[in-house]
């Protein structure tokens, strides 16, 4: 059935991130996408590739989200144990999909024909990534050989994605941006503008007045350092059910801000 807003965690994983290796990158760009179909980012949690860790932040998450969206691990080494971890937190045994079994399958034959990898045998390494939890769908990857996965419980649904970002991506606007469309209602409308002043304190009673005469809206102030600016950004948002109302409700609480401060905002264009 379709809710007008869900709540969305993301739990990144891997000894890569937290090292500092490999900047998370992932995350910006699931949210930025996900806030831009209407769900609300209510929790960001990145851990190490290890069972119980996973299992803790899996549960941490299920707490207060109606969507999670886990990142990394469902590859062919010893440490990608997303799933394992999963299995264990929802209480499902990690077993082999023929439909996953399939993709890999199909995937390792079409990297073989490109030249990329030297054989498409299907070796224990790349059967791995044919186990999922039972009852989980696989979600096709037409980019590199894990498939995602979606997993269905009575109160969230968890989305696995790899980690590489070419194939997270495409799994992701293949599969979770429909899935979204479909079971999400509500919208989400933004606007950045600049105004003519850069201390963060003296805007503030503004926006207090602008969100108290419009409720709905968000108003955030993006100072920079002290100094290096004549001009401050502000971040202007509101989420309902239609498009133009919001577009018209964003608009007319940036009227608000101008006519409180006797300033003129600047468009931003990012």
């Amino acid at each position: 059935m379709k809710r007008e807003s869900k709540t969305v965690g993301i739990l990144a994983i891997g000894n890569e991130v937290l090292d500092g290796v490999v900047l998370d990158t992932n995350s910006n760009w699931m949210e930025l996408r996900l806030v831009a179909q209407g769900a609300h980012i209510k929790r960001l949690v990145s851990v190490r590739d290890e069972l119980d860790e996973i299992r803790e932040a899996l549960n941490f998450l299920r707490d207060s989200c109606d969507i999670i969206i886990t990142t990394g691990g469902l590859g062919p080494t010893h440490d990608d144990m997303t799933l394992k971890a999963i299995g264990k937190a929802i209480g499902r045994k990690v077993v082999e999909n023929s439909d996953a079994l399939s993709i890999v399958k199909r995937q390792y034959q079409s990297l073989y024909e490109r030249g990329i990898v030297s054989s498409p045998d299907i070796t224990e390494a790349r059967r791995k990534m044919a186990h999922i939890p039972e009852g989980a769908t696989p979600l096709d990857n037409r980019v590199g050989g894990a498939p995602g996965v979606m997993i269905q419980l009575e109160e969230v649904v968890i989305f696995c994605l790899p980690g590489v970002p070419s194939e997270l991506k495409f799994i992701f606007e293949d599969s979770i941006v429909p899935w979204i469309i479909e079971n999400v209602t509500q919208r989400f409308y933004e606007k950045v503008v600049e105004f003519g002043i850069h201390d963060e304190s003296v805007f503030s009673p503004a926006i207090d007045i602008a969100m108290k005469k419009h409720p709905g809206v968000y108003v955030k102030s993006m100072p920079k350092t002290y100094g290096t600016s004549k001009t401050l950004r502000v971040w202007v948002s509101a989420r309902g059910n239609d498009n133009q109302d919001l577009k018209e409700l964003v608009k007319n609480t940036i009227r608000e801000l101008e006519k409180v401060t006797g300033l003129t905002s600047t468009p931003v264009e990012e």
